[in-house]
């Protein structure tokens, strides 16, 4: 009679009794025996040794899964900010070259009444602005 443990099939021990011929007695069978008991623990244990360290693997898998989903999704939003922080960038960049622009037109200008109000004699003023009006 055959009895599966853990997928492995091991004789009763009616059947380990009359097994080829052999006698219980014969020391040489009972040996083998005893070692063939021996190597299907030892090969249970590695198994079950192996499941383990299979599950602890496969936990520690999805947990490094579920960590770089995490730093991805960090990662998007760093992402994000950056770009919005560059449209602001180029936004701040174009206001201050307008502003610089206008400052160098108003520059223009003060200079311009300088030459036209501080450099320039009176009668020069008077002079350009009567033959304007002509």
């Amino acid at each position: 009679m055959d009895i599966s443990v853990n997928g492995l099939k091991e004789r009763s021990e009616g059947a380990k009794n009359g097994t080829n011929g052999h006698a219980i007695s014969d020391p040489a069978y009972n040996k083998i025996n005893e070692k063939l008991e021996q190597i299907t623990r030892h090969l249970l244990q590695e198994n079950d040794y192996k499941q383990q360290v299979i599950e602890e693997q496969r936990l520690e898998i999805e947990k490094l899964h579920k960590e770089i989903n995490q730093k991805t999704a960090v990662m998007a939003g760093l992402r994000e900010q950056l770009n919005q922080s560059a449209q602001h960038t180029e936004g701040h960049r174009q206001l201050i070259n307008k502003l610089l622009n206008d400052i160098e037109h108003f520059q223009n200008d003060i200079e311009w009444y300088k030459r036209t109000y501080e450099r320039r004699s009176i009668w020069g003023v008077l002079k350009d602005k009567l033959t304007k009006k002509k």
